[in-house]
């Protein structure tokens, strides 16, 4: 194909554009300034940080439908299953390393989605930079695992669920944002950040009850800092010992569960979302398990802005949402086999970056061809 120079209609300066914009990366472009227009959420959506701009583009590097996953007990069901898990579940301290025993399965071609929460270090001592050296060697072995892996991005969350009482001796909510934004700004100084070069998107996560109770604004980072939000939800009570006093109303539906924090999302300017837990418990009534899993498949076949969903295979003092019987298993078995969920990881297409601004800069500008 003979591709002909373009010109601004009168000049003679012809500007090429073959060298940052193949015939692939046009679609892309044109997929993102799709993107780029204005979402018109369902609800009017929490307020957003001041100076943020909307999303952009495929922030998860997720296409072909939803990750599949689980936390590590759910890797042994795989022969069950009938397939691999996209994405494992790990949970990590700052001055852990980084991949341990997990090597195994992002080895196998599974990649993770890592939480690294603190050690016990305030929130306001981590913004300080007080936990400088082992946070950056941390997201540098996670990093350096998705190069040696070939995996074209890793997921992580910096203090999971920061609403949980639990967490609430760490500091403040603003204190929270205070060390996200420090946390973060680490990994794109040492191009670990997928918008700096690196394979790390991060996951924000709280509970699903966040959002009904206005907690997740107070905990917001920002569209800047979050390439998805990260919901964790379950069928029934939190899994706390009675005597802690923490309890969170048992929703009756995975719509009741996660509809809030997609709504959240797209007064985000529409970022993915990853159910990063999910569980349907096993002491309920007889069946109530395998129908929660079936209701689950429904819901995210229906939600294409669910990029992710990962099952929580293990118990808790006062629940368990191990999939303990057969027709659990069968139930998660043609979930797993569903098309919604046969999602994969793609490389970051920072080119179509590039091909967007200079598009938005052209604009204004009406083309010619030279003859």
């Amino acid at each position: 194909m003979v591709h002909t120079p373009l010109r601004r209609r009168g000049t003679h300066r012809p500007i090429h554009i073959r060298w940052w914009c193949s015939a692939l990366v046009l679609p892309a472009a044109a997929g993102l300034l799709v993107a780029m227009q204005p979402t018109q959420a369902v609800e009017q959506g929490p307020a957003s940080v001041p100076g943020e701009s909307p999303a952009t583009g495929n922030q998860s590097s997720v296409t072909g439908g939803a990750l599949f996953g689980g936390n590590v007990p759910l890797i042994r069901e795989e022969p069950v299953l009938g397939r691999r898990l996209a994405i494992v579940r790990i949970y990590a301290h700052i001055g852990d390393t980084f991949p341990g025993v997990n090597r195994q399965f992002l080895a196998a071609g599974s990649t993770a989605l890592v939480s690294m929460d603190s050690s016990g270090t305030s929130y306001a001592a981590i913004a300080a930079g007080l936990d400088d050296g082992p946070i950056t060697a941390f997201l540098r072995s996670v990093n350096q695992a998705a190069i040696q892996y070939h995996l074209p991005a890793i997921y992580v969350s910096f203090e999971h669920e920061p609403d949980n009482p639990k967490h609430f001796p760490l500091g403040t909510p603003l204190q929270f944002v205070q060390a996200w934004d420090h946390v973060h700004h680490l990994a794109g100084a040492d191009h670990l950040d997928w918008k700096a070069g690196g394979r790390l998107h991060w996951i924000w996560i709280v509970l699903h009850s966040a959002f009904g109770k206005g907690l997740a604004t107070q905990f917001w980072p920002g569209v800047n800092e979050v390439a998805a939000i990260g919901v964790d939800g379950y069928d029934s009570l939190d899994c706390q010992p009675p005597a802690s006093g923490w309890h969170i109303p048992p929703p009756s539906t995975p719509g009741a569960i996660f509809n809030p924090a997609i709504r959240f999302a797209e007064s985000k300017g529409g970022l993915p979302v990853f159910i990063s837990e999910w569980g349907g418990d096993n002491q309920g009534p007889a069946g109530a398990q395998p129908r929660f899993i079936q209701q689950m498949q429904s819901y995210v076949t229906s939600n294409r802005e669910i990029a992710a969903a990962l099952y929580w295979d293990s118990s808790g003092p006062t629940c368990d949402y191990v999939l303990a019987n057969p027709a659990a298993l069968s139930a998660m078995a043609t979930m797993a086999q569903s098309g919604a969920l046969q999602g994969h990881v793609t490389a970051p297409s920072r080119w179509c970056e590039a091909c967007a601004r200079l598009i938005r800069l052209s604009r204004p500008v009406q083309w010619a061809r030279t003859r």
